[in-house]
């Protein structure tokens, strides 16, 4: 992927953001995220790409877009590139999307006013602390994309919780799978239950044959 970086001036004096370097993809590539609620925005008419990616960049939540110049569409994305896929499109097609790397979240856990209009960390009133942003986790040194389903994770922070998405067994499942995992303790609850009961109604000394 080759570097966009020449709108950067513009969108660091009218926002005030952290500077961030964009990556795009050659011509003919589509954006495919890992799963379709991590489209934020659809635009229309839009001139180029370069407003495209200024308006990404406007987006604290955006980390990837793509545009067709044919259409004048332009896509924003949450997820990183990395999360999700390039898949072959129309020539016009192009993704861009932002390098992360660590030195953007160096302020992570500092207090909350030093973080302030910080594009890459929330200013959290209640903790007063610097935190990851909105549908994503703290990985030891950046934010990343909360995991879907399937996907590997350490805790909870790890997957989307909002869409009943949990950790179990070091695995992103969904709200099905956790229903079942409750049945099935909630079963051998009630046989343990059962059992316990069964045992009350003999002495200790007794002992049942077949």
């Amino acid at each position: 992927m080759k570097k966009l970086i020449v709108f950067l001036c513009v969108v660091l004096a009218a926002n005030g953001f952290e500077p961030a370097n964009f990556a795009l993809s050659e011509a003919g590539y589509q954006f495919k995220a890992a799963n379709s609620v991590e489209l934020l925005s659809t635009f229309n008419n839009v001139r180029d790409i370069i407003p495209c990616a200024t308006i990404c960049y406007r987006n604290s939540q955006c980390r990837t877009f793509d545009f067709d110049s044919s259409s004048k569409q332009c896509r924003l994305f949450e997820g990183s590139v990395d999360t999700g896929s390039l898949v072959a499109n129309f020539s016009t097609t192009k993704v861009g999307s932002i390098n992360i790397s660590p030195s953007m979240y160096s302020l992570y856990n500092a207090s909350s006013d030093q973080c302030v209009d910080n594009r890459f960390l929330d200013s959290e009133t209640v903790s007063g602390r610097c935190e990851c942003p909105i549908h994503t986790f703290w990985n030891g040194s950046m934010c990343l994309n909360q995991r879907f389903i399937n996907d590997t994770c350490e805790n909870n922070d790890w997957c989307r919780i909002d869409l009943w998405i949990n950790c179990l067994a070091f695995q992103c499942v969904g709200k099905t799978c956790l229903l079942s995992v409750q049945e099935e303790k909630e079963k051998l609850q009630r046989d343990c239950n059962i059992c316990s009961s069964a045992g009350s109604l003999f002495p200790k000394s007794f002992v049942l044959y077949n």
